[in-house]
């Protein structure tokens, strides 16, 4: 029987989108984890996940799903480090490997199965899958090939290297368009998931309505901080198994305050928003005052907001001790700020235990690894 392998390479930056896309939810499932089951659904149980950039979060997930993971150590090197990081892992008597980027979730079972059968009656090179008379992802490629993929890089990498290398060459017509959709940016992303999750501005669209809104310079720096400490906790518990809508998250950080300097600035900046368009946002832009008891117990958009904002003071992250005593300084003299305040950061501090139990790591362990990463 032909072995075949897939490898899902998931190791690079998602510098361009902004938000570490293998983690990212689609209607029922994470990006990484919608690439798997798009391989195991053809019945393929040879399945290589290449790790780098925040592996600890991403090798998790593949291997609940049963996949092998493989650390590229030089994956600031970009993707031809992977394709060679996983050709050296590839299972004895592989006889060829599907190369599929984990970015790039839309691809079908349906044209998995017509190139793996196109490879069984050709044994060809390379089968490359086309859609509208343009080749996509993933290739099968045979193992024929990998001596040669294992040399030093040349320019135009794996895909200059197939047309020097691949003698038999084989175009499999498909009918779809995931083959030549990728997740490059948090604009394909949106346009992809909008119809199964809710709506929200990208970061670019939100610095929009900053200047829309006027918004001083100081209050959006918060903001951005905000976004940052909520979308690395999303990250986590992501990798731990839930499905954190990381892109509505992002954009309520990122407005939370628009209003902030108007009386009750939550709810009016919940109401601008949701007259923008985005009434998920502005949903959990007004609870990240005043968190409703809805929300005790559970880990959503709403709590993951609500204790970022917590943890940020001014731009820089602080501990929930940290807030407590400045707030006792502050509120000293008056009882009834002083008990609002406390429930308050009560209410944060049960989050944060929350998502230590899910991550097996303190919100402040979270945050402090990152902010150490940054300096």
């Amino acid at each position: 029987m032909t072995r075949i392998t897939a490898v899902i390479p998931a190791a690079g930056y998602s510098s361009r989108m902004g938000l570490l896309k293998p983690l990212l939810p689609l209607a029922d499932c994470l990006v990484l984890e919608k690439t798997i089951r798009t391989f195991t659904a053809c019945g393929l149980k040879d399945i290589l996940v290449v790790t780098g950039h925040k592996a600890e979060l991403v090798a998790p997930v593949a291997r609940r799903l049963g996949a092998v993971t493989v650390f590229n150590a030089d994956y600031d090197r970009g993707m031809y480090a992977s394709v060679q990081a996983a050709v050296r892992a590839l299972p004895q008597h592989t006889e060829a490997f599907f190369f599929l980027p984990a970015d790039m979730p839309a691809v079908t079972p349906a044209t998995i199965k017509k190139l793996l059968a196109a490879f069984t009656e050709a044994a060809p090179d390379v089968a490359y899958p086309v859609h509208e008379g343009k080749r996509g992802h993933p290739p099968l490629i045979s193992a024929k090939v990998c001596p040669a993929i294992l040399q030093e890089e040349k320019p135009g990498g794996l895909k200059v290297l197939l047309e020097e290398h691949a003698g038999i060459v084989r175009e499999v017509p498909v009918e779809d368009p995931g083959i030549l959709q990728d997740l490059d940016t948090e604009d394909a992303y949106r346009e992809l998931v909008v119809p199964f999750l809710a709506d929200f501005p990208t970061a670019a669209m939100c610095a929009a309505i900053w200047r829309q809104y006027r918004v001083p310079p100081a209050i959006i720096r918060h903001m951005q901080q905000v976004a940052r400490a909520a979308c690395l906790l999303a990250e986590h518990v992501n990798s731990s198994g839930l499905h954190i809508h990381t892109g509505l998250l992002q954009a309520a950080s990122l407005l939370h305050d628009i209003a902030r300097e108007k009386p009750q600035h939550a709810e009016r900046g919940r109401q601008i928003v949701t007259d923008l368009g985005y009434p998920a946002v502005g949903e959990v832009i007004g609870c990240h005052m005043d968190l409703p008891a809805a929300f005790t117990g559970i880990i959503t958009e709403h709590t993951l907001l609500y204790l970022a904002d917590k943890l940020t003071a001014g731009e820089r992250y602080v501990s929930l001790e940290e807030r407590l005593a400045e707030g006792e300084r502050r509120f000293w003299g008056r009882p009834d700020a002083l008990s609002e305040m406390r429930r308050r950061l009560q209410q944060a501090l049960l989050i944060s235990r929350q998502v230590a139990a899910v991550t097996k790591c303190s919100v402040e362990e979270i945050l402090r690894a990152e902010a150490g990463k940054c300096e």
